[in-house]
């Protein structure tokens, strides 16, 4: 197959930090360039990367995780747990939302199959992917002071605006910029410590990626990012260096948290008391379904009758919706079962970056260790912001996730495709 295919995943990979019509849209360019590559399986040998023990591992809990997340809805269909009179409407939807899951080996599949020097390729894919944050960086400036292109005002900081970019929502933001970042971020740290020239352009995208994300007045971002920092730090600096590195970051956001606007959106306490009383809702509904939960999907249609049941005076007065927690929301929408499995693949998939970085490693090929570390980085800090907002199904989000894993495997395909070579 020609090189196309690079070209449209390179170009999936600019619309997966736009809007969820433009990575739709980028994903389903790449589905001929999937179906192509499989109808020349005996040719290009697409899937021999399959035998190695990452993709099964893959399978296994993604396969456990897609299994239970469907048990949860066909129970939820057969047999449902009524609040308030109310069943949860058991859709078509519900049932496809888990092709995500699937999406990290299409990328592979597709990657696999094309010509050209597979090193060349991936860095002509990566190298796409960060300079649309760059110009992300101008749009979240513009939008910080603005508003355009959606105005999403900072409830402490009103003459302000949260930098959502193009994802309507600045927890979204928080979650999908991490991904091209921390990989920048710990592609440039990895050349200091190889005493190799920085790259101005891979470190551009690293400063302006964290600029974005502070300018998305996300307190879990603002969390988020001394964290990654201080991962990545543990990878690459020296103990002393990275010892004084922390200090210094303390200190300055320590500073920092004392200025008025940053103060304010500390301190304010909006939204804490709603999510208890979610997260309370789902332990409710873990409690009466504990082995299949309610239904993938459903808490957060089931969450207004819950308080109806509670409350059917107030019940309007409250907050509707997901659990606002990865755990939570697992618990109570797919029961013991699925947050079982999602645990598992979860862990996987953390695994999986480690042994990536360790395969590049061995290889020496340092750069797609790097990568590696940032996608693991990114992971944990996904998760990270799964505490306080369910980061795992949202679309958006998981798009990035997605594609963050499928970057995994495509290295672990460089790895083979250059070890047969040299």
């Amino acid at each position: 197959m020609i090189r196309i295919g690079i070209h449209l995943i390179a170009l999936y990979s600019i619309l997966s930090l736009t809007s969820m019509a433009g990575m739709n849209i980028g994903f389903a360019l790449i589905l001929p360039v999937f179906l192509i590559s499989l109808l020349q399986a005996k040719k290009t040998a697409p899937f021999s990367w399959m035998r190695g023990p990452d993709f099964k591992g893959y399978l296994m809990t993604g396969g456990a995780l897609f299994v239970t997340c469907l048990i949860s809805l066909v129970v939820a269909k057969i047999a449902p747990f009524s609040y308030a009179a109310h069943a949860p409407e058991v859709t078509v939807h519900g049932f496809l939302k888990i092709w995500y899951l699937l999406s990290p080996f299409i990328l592979a599949v597709s990657f696999s199959s094309q010509i050209g020097d597979p090193r060349e390729n991936i860095r002509f894919i990566l190298r796409a992917w960060w300079a649309m944050v760059l110009f992300l960086g101008v749009v979240a400036i513009i939008q910080f002071n603005t508003g355009w292109p959606h105005r999403q005002p900072i409830p402490t900081n009103m003459e302000h605006f949260h930098a959502t970019l193009f994802f309507h929502h600045h927890l979204s933001t928080a979650s999908i910029l991490i991904f091209p970042t921390f990989t920048a971020f710990a592609v440039t740290l990895g050349r200091i410590r190889r005493k190799e020239p920085v790259d101005i352009f891979v470190t551009s995208v690293s400063l302006v990626g964290i600029m974005i994300l502070f300018l998305s007045y996300a307190r879990t971002a603002w969390l988020a990012l001394p964290i990654g920092i201080v991962v990545i730090g543990a990878k690459y600096l020296k103990p002393k260096t990275l010892l004084i590195n922390i200090i210094s970051l303390i200190a300055v956001l320590a500073a920092a948290s004392q200025t008025s606007a940053m103060k304010e959106r500390i301190m304010n306490s909006m939204g804490i008391v709603d999510r208890l009383r979610l997260w309370e809702a789902n332990l409710d509904y873990f409690k009466h379904r504990p082995i299949t939960g309610i239904g993938w999907l459903k808490t957060q249609e089931m969450s207004e009758f819950y308080f109806k049941a509670k409350d059917p005076t107030h019940y309007h007065d409250y907050f509707w919706g997901h659990a606002h927690n990865n755990f939570f929301e697992m618990l109570g929408g797919t029961g013991l079962l699925g947050t079982l499995a999602f645990l598992a693949w979860t862990f996987f998939t953390f695994r999986l970056a480690i042994r990536t970085r360790k395969l590049a490693e061995s290889g020496s090929q340092e750069f797609l260790a790097d990568v590696a570390t940032g996608i693991f980085v990114a992971l944990i800090l996904l998760h990270f912001n799964g505490l306080t907002n369910v980061t795992f199904w949202e679309g958006k989000v998981m798009h990035q996730q997605m594609f963050g894993i499928g970057l995994l495997f495509m290295i672990q395909i460089v790895l083979r495709k250059t070890k047969k070579v040299s």
